[in-house]
C-alpha cells in the first residue's frame, strides 16, 4: 500500500509538467489562425498617394490597413487606421486633406 502511494506521488511531478507543456502547444495553434496571403500598397493610381489598402486571400481572423502620412507643408506624420475586416474584404485608410498629406508608408495588422 505504502509502495502505491509513493509510485503516485513520484507521477504527480510528471503529469504536472505534461500539462505545463501541452498548454503552451494549444495556444501556439490559435496564435497561428491569422490572416494570411495579404496584398497591400497604396494608391497607385496618383502620382501622390493619399490612401492605402490591405487584402488577405487566406487564413482566418481579421487584418487593417495602417497608414503614415506626411504633411507636405510641416513635415509632421500621422498614423491612420482602416476598420478590422475579415478574409478576402478590403481595409481601406486615407490621409484625410489629399492637398496637404502624401502617404509614405502602408503597412497592415492582423489578429
Amino acid at each position: 500500500m505504502k509502495m502505491k502511494k509513493l509510485a503516485s506521488l513520484a507521477m504527480t511531478p510528471l503529469v504536472l509538467a505534461g500539462i505545463a507543456v501541452a498548454v503552451p502547444i494549444a495556444g501556439a495553434t490559435a496564435a497561428s489562425a491569422v490572416p494570411e496571403v495579404c496584398q497591400y500598397g497604396a494608391d497607385e493610381m496618383s502620382p501622390t498617394p493619399t490612401w492605402g489598402s490591405v487584402i488577405c486571400y487566406s487564413g482566418t481572423g481579421q487584418v487593417r490597413v495602417k497608414v503614415t502620412c506626411t504633411d507636405g507643408i510641416t513635415g509632421n506624420h500621422l498614423t491612420s487606421y482602416g476598420p478590422w475586416v475579415g478574409i478576402r474584404k478590403t481595409s481601406k485608410a486615407s490621409c484625410g486633406n489629399t492637398v496637404r498629406y502624401v502617404v509614405t508608408d502602408v503597412f497592415y495588422q492582423t489578429r
